[in-house]
C-alpha cells in the first residue's frame, strides 16, 4: 500500500482542478454533490474529524455537508 501526505495529494488534486477550469469556474463535480440529508450519523462524524484534521493541518478542507 502506498502512503500519501495530505498536502502532496490535495496539491495534485488542485493542479488537475486547475487544468480542467482554469477560470476558476465550479466543475459540474462540486456543483452536483451530494446534499448530505440521508448521511448517517456515524459519515457525519468521519466527514467533521476531517475536515478538522485539514484545519489542523493548514490545509483548505474538502467541501461536504454534513
Amino acid at each position: 500500500m502506498k502512503t500519501l501526505e495530505l498536502t502532496g495529494y490535495l496539491a495534485g488534486v488542485n493542479a488537475r482542478k486547475t487544468k480542467l477550469a482554469p477560470d476558476g469556474v465550479v466543475l459540474v463535480v462540486e456543483s452536483c454533490r451530494n446534499s448530505g440529508a440521508r448521511r448517517t450519523t456515524g459519515k457525519r462524524a468521519v466527514l467533521k474529524r476531517a475536515d478538522a484534521r485539514a484545519k489542523a493541518a493548514s490545509v483548505q478542507p474538502i467541501l461536504s455537508n454534513y
